[in-house]
């Protein structure tokens, strides 16, 4: 199966992975072939690109986690952030549900590895990457040998790594050109942000919390917002850091194309000790297809 950018899709083409919309519609089945129509409706809606299969009885690989699992994380995700941007409470009830089922997923085909990044519409970057990041990060606490528990928490704090960002102007987090000066400390406000939101939520472990306010810190100490270095940073928060880059540099966008995952591994592996714990990246290769 190959991912081909949405420029290149051509007429009679064969999909090999639904679409989903952020609410969990379904825009185009598996084993769907490509019309003018559907192709014009597919770039009318932002799509960066699509699976095709080689031919319609050609099967598609396994996913890391189900498509039932990713729909409801991303559509409780959205949920939650429209609530925020209303000014109503963080109620995380059926994200933490539909977590669960992730882990126990994730647990029950420990030999599953990453393979295919999931096809985000452009609306729906930041929901579909948190759930990947949560995916990757439970990955790599599983060979961390963590028991339930701390996979929960990890778990948790991965998902919501990125809560901050319901904080910040949709005008900002969805521009495709490059962010003014101000606008990339507004960014950078989002750790301290999401760590405040979560802290206060009864729900949310205050190790969870950390890991939202210490995912952009490195491990040689250049990261923000408080530089901590090596092993003042939290593990689950080291972990995080290694899954959001993983996933953000290989995720398709309508202003860029993905990295390949040999190109994104190569990256992180050159960043080991610099960047990232090494430890981290060791389990990260494990788990790369």
């Amino acid at each position: 199966m190959e991912k081909v950018r949405i420029e290149d899709l051509k007429v009679g083409m064969v999909i090999g992975k639904t679409i989903y919309a952020p609410n969990g519609t379904v825009l185009i089945r598996e084993k769907a072939v490509l019309t003018e129509t559907i192709l014009s409706k597919l770039k009318e809606l932002g799509l960066p690109a699509a699976y095709i299969l080689p031919s319609p009885d050609a099967q598609a690989p396994e996913d890391l986690i189900s498509d039932t699992t990713r729909i409801d994380l991303v559509r409780s995700l959205s949920k939650l952030d429209s609530q925020v941007r209303a000014g109503q409470n963080l109620n995380i009830g059926s994200s933490k549900q539909s977590l669960y089922t992730l882990i126990d997923e994730i647990v029950s085909n420990p030999k599953s590895l990453l393979g295919m990044s999931d096809i985000r519409l452009h609306g729906d970057y930041i929901y579909g990457h948190s759930v990947n990041v949560c995916a990757i990060a439970v990955k790599i606490g599983l060979l961390f040998g963590y028991n339930q528990l701390k996979m929960a928490e990890l778990g948790v704090g991965a998902l919501f790594h990125d809560i901050g960002m319901t904080k910040i102007p949709l005008q900002i987090l969805e521009k495709t050109d490059d962010l003014t000066g101000d606008e990339v400390k507004q960014i950078r406000t989002h750790p301290e942000i999401g760590f405040n939101m979560l802290k206060e939520n009864p729900a949310i472990s205050m190790v969870s919390a950390h890991v939202a306010y210490q995912h952009h810190e490195r491990y040689d100490g250049s990261g923000y917002p408080r530089g901590l270095a090596g092993e003042a940073i939290h593990e689950f928060a080291r972990i995080t850091a290694v899954a959001d880059v993983y996933d953000s540099m290989t995720t398709e966008r309508t202003y860029r194309p993905a990295k390949s995952a040999t190109e994104t591994l190569a990256y992180i592996k050159s960043r080991s000790g610099i960047e990232f714990d090494p430890n981290v990246v060791d389990a990260l290769k494990q788990i790369v297809s």
